[in-house]
């Protein structure tokens, strides 16, 4: 009796699969499948220079990694879009095989350095979201199994681990931001008694009426102009990079910014001028401030927002095909 995991595709690979499937192929639907499942077994086999790991329980898994909506009919081809070989070494990195956790860190890990990169090139951060990522991809937590449970095959595995990667980069970035920011209010404090009583007061005064009205500011504009502040302001894109990612001149992503700055202190400098009844002199103190610290204001309240205002970033585990 062959090995159910010497490489080939066994007899009982096909009844592993059909097991986990909730259909009922007929006779040619079955045949389709498993010409597909030897060739699986093949690609999987010549991966590996020894028996590949934990084969005779991978073919449940392939068959729960099929997408819904796939009737009998279509099945052998929808397993034949999967990316098997790399959903077998996901797979057998949770099961604990040692070769396979080898090949996951040197392939998939180990050669992240220029996407984390991108979001900051220092050697500490690199490796710091490396060593997160082993944990977060690897290790079972209170929450669920190991995050590479939702790989299904459905794309790369380079391409899925990257997103995750700089995902974790990024929450990493905001974290960092958001302790920061949070001692703003001390800062604020500290200012006010450095710039006078009077001064002092009408910054403590109408912090509130300027929250609303720089929050509103922010939501007023197009989504386009969002992002090119969550970009510029909360994940540290210099001008140059904006150009490149925008595909504009340097020039015109610096204009971009500037314009945009101006219409954010216009919309919450108009609100504030119905709300408040202010002096011109008063007013034009405070709308002094206003600007001194726009900034800081805009990195605050895209933090608060989760990156834009009025629409919070998406979250949870990358689709497999995302590129």
């Amino acid at each position: 009796m062959p090995d159910p995991d010497d490489g080939r595709a066994a007899p009982a690979a096909t009844d592993a699969f059909l097991a986990a499937w909730l259909g009922s192929p007929d006779a040619p639907q079955r045949a389709a499948l498993e010409r597909v499942l030897e060739d699986i077994a093949a690609a999987v086999g010549a991966a590996w220079p020894s028996a590949p790991p934990h084969l005779a329980g991978f073919w449940a898994e392939l068959a729960r990694c099929i997408p819904d909506g796939i009737d009998d009919d279509g099945l052998a081809a929808a397993v034949s879009r999967v990316h098997a070989v790399e959903l077998h070494l996901a797979f057998a990195c949770r099961q604990g095989h040692a070769g396979a956790l080898g090949r996951f860190d040197r392939e998939y890990v180990a050669t992240l350095g220029a996407a984390i990169g991108r979001v900051d090139a220092s050697a500490a951060f690199v490796e710091e979201i490396k060593q997160r990522l082993r944990t977060k991809l690897l290790v079972a937590d209170d929450s669920g199994p190991p995050k590479l449970a939702h790989y299904t095959g459905q794309g790369e595995l380079a391409t899925w681990v990257r997103v995750v990667a700089v995902r974790e980069a990024l929450s990493s970035v905001r974290a960092e931001r958001r302790r920061a920011l949070a001692s703003d209010d001390e800062l604020f404090a500290l200012e006010a008694s450095a710039t006078g009583p009077e001064l002092g007061a009408l910054k403590q005064q109408y912090r509130t009426q300027f929250a609303a009205a720089f929050s509103a500011a922010l939501a007023e504009l197009d989504p386009a102009e969002r992002n090119l502040l969550r970009l510029h302001y909360l994940h540290g894109l210099s001008i140059d990079e904006l150009g490149g990612l925008l595909r504009i001149h340097r020039s015109s992503a610096a204009r971009r910014i500037v314009k945009t700055r101006e219409a954010l202190l216009a919309g919450t400098r108009r609100t504030l001028q119905l709300q408040l009844a202010l002096g011109r002199r008063e007013f034009d103190q405070l709308m002094g401030l206003v600007a001194s610290r726009l900034d800081l204001s805009i990195e605050r309240f895209l933090a608060t927002k989760g990156g834009e205002a009025g629409a919070p970033e998406p979250s949870g585990e990358p689709q497999d095909g995302t590129q």
